[in-house]
Order: structure tokens, then C-alpha cells, then sequence
């Protein structure tokens, strides 16, 4: 084993014991247990966080008998219930992969929209992510209502431009070269070879900034192609992609640079 592969193995065992790891109990855990067990004893903390007489979405609906906190009405209170577990090996993991690990993998049902902003960028970030992905497949009338209840919370509403920006399906290189400049709401003009990084290892500017080495592409897309950048990667021996180039010519890291935009569904393959 690596060096570091071994590192990053005892970095993710380490994510998961954690004093507070009964905020991921299921709340339906209840089904696994033996008839008549004590839920409560088993699991203290479900019986914290659940009660008898929290609402519940109607029998007849896919989702009937989860667990809803009733905060809207009507169609768009569908939008707050926790999405159905499709996992077959039982395993529940704890928390989400963090931003950049790896494309995102679009969910059957919408996110919950945080009432208010949250406290760290990332969980923002991760929030308008999911929003743009799901919308990329659902139908025209629950898209529209999403987006209906995405522009009724402030702070969500104010981000729609990076949301729908995110729902684009991917293009040409031609098509992203062109968008290079028109400081669009929701896009970023991105360097295909990383720029820090090749200006430190002595790359010219005129280079870098060369328009064949520019294309305009989603900012939350952009967010995602620069964590993939720092992140320990199989394909590279677990070394990050960065540190994979940290030798390596133009062409190599241009060619790097325009995988990474096909993995996170910005180009065409």
C-alpha cells in the first residue's frame, strides 16, 4: 500500500468515530430491530430527535409514513421530506463526500432548501450543487415548483443564478470558448490548465492566458474542478492531480485539465 494511500485511509476511519455519531441514526432504524424492542434504549438518541407525534406524510403518497417537519403545505411541503433510502447493503453512511471528491450524483428527490443561510460556505455550496443536479432531471412541473420555493427563501433566491447556471448540459469546447469574457451571472471564465500552478512551476502568462486555455463554465462547477485538483486520486498513484502535474508538460496538463471538465459534465466527452 502507499504511503498516503495508507494516510487517507486512516483520515476517512477516523471521520466516522466521532462522539456525535448518533446524529445519523436512521429514523426509521426501528424497522431493524426485533418486534416489541425498546427503540429508546437501543437508540437514545432516535427517541430524542423523533417523536410519535411529529407528522408523517399521508398513506397513498411514494413517500407515505416518512417522516415530514411539516414546515409548507400542499405540493411544496413534499420538498422538506427526507429522501427515501435505496441502498441495498444497509450501510448508512455518515455525512456526504466532501466538495471536489467526485461528480454528484443526482438524487430521485429534491433537496431539503435550508430556511436560512447556512453558517458555512461549504454547506451553501453543497445546497445549490444538489438544487442544480436534481433539477437537471426532474419533470417541468415539480422543476417549477423547486424553483417556486427556492425564490421564496431569501438567501436561496439571491443564488439562483448559480443554480441554473449549473443545470446546463455539457458542450463543446467551442461552445465554452465562447462564453469566455461575457461575464454571464452564474459562470466563470476558467483556465483548462491551472493557472497558480503553472505559473509556479514556470509557465509564461501569455501562455496561461492564451484563449485556447480559457473556457466559461458554471462557478459552482468551477468550485468542484478546483477541490478535484487538491484531492488524493487512485488515477494518479493517490497523489492529486496537482501534484501528478507538478513535472509535467503543457500537453499532459492541458489534457488533465480537459478530462477533469468531461468528468464534472462541463465538456462533451
Amino acid at each position: 500500500m502507499f504511503p498516503r494511500e495508507d494516510a487517507y485511509a486512516r483520515h476517512q476511519q477516523a471521520r466516522w468515530l466521532r462522539p456525535d455519531a448518533a446524529r445519523w441514526v436512521r429514523p426509521d432504524a426501528a424497522r431493524y430491530l426485533a418486534p416489541n424492542a425498546d427503540v429508546g434504549a437501543i437508540f437514545p438518541a432516535l427517541e430524542r430527535k423523533y417523536s410519535p407525534d411529529q407528522p408523517r406524510v399521508p398513506a397513498g403518497n411514494p413517500d407515505g409514513g416518512q417522516w415530514t417537519d411539516g414546515s409548507l403545505s400542499g405540493s411544496l411541503g413534499l420538498f422538506q421530506i427526507k429522501p427515501r433510502e435505496r441502498r441495498t447493503d444497509g450501510v448508512q453512511l455518515a455525512g456526504e463526500p466532501p466538495t471536489g471528491d467526485s461528480p454528484d450524483q443526482p438524487s430521485t428527490e429534491p433537496p431539503p432548501i435550508p430556511p436560512t443561510r447556512p453558517k458555512k460556505s461549504a454547506d451553501s455550496t453543497r445546497f445549490l450543487r444538489a438544487a442544480a443536479n436534481w433539477l437537471k432531471g426532474a419533470s417541468k412541473i415539480r422543476a417549477d415548483i423547486f424553483i417556486a420555493a427556492i425564490r421564496n427563501v431569501e438567501w436561496a433566491k439571491e443564488r439562483y443564478d448559480l443554480i441554473h447556471a449549473a443545470r446546463d448540459e455539457p458542450k463543446s469546447y467551442e461552445e465554452l470558448q465562447d462564453g469566455v469574457g461575457k461575464r454571464r451571472p452564474g459562470y466563470d471564465d476558467h483556465h483548462v490548465v491551472e493557472q497558480t500552478w503553472a505559473e509556479y512551476f514556470g509557465f509564461v502568462r501569455s501562455q496561461i492566458d492564451d484563449p485556447s486555455n480559457l473556457v466559461s463554465i458554471p462557478r459552482l462547477r468551477h468550485y468542484q474542478i478546483t477541490g478535484w485538483y487538491a484531492k488524493p486520486n487512485p488515477e494518479y498513484g493517490w497523489l492529486s492531480p496537482r501534484e501528478y502535474l507538478s513535472d509535467k508538460n503543457w500537453e499532459e496538463r492541458k489534457r488533465v485539465g480537459r478530462e477533469a471538465l468531461i468528468l464534472f459534465e462541463v465538456l462533451k466527452p
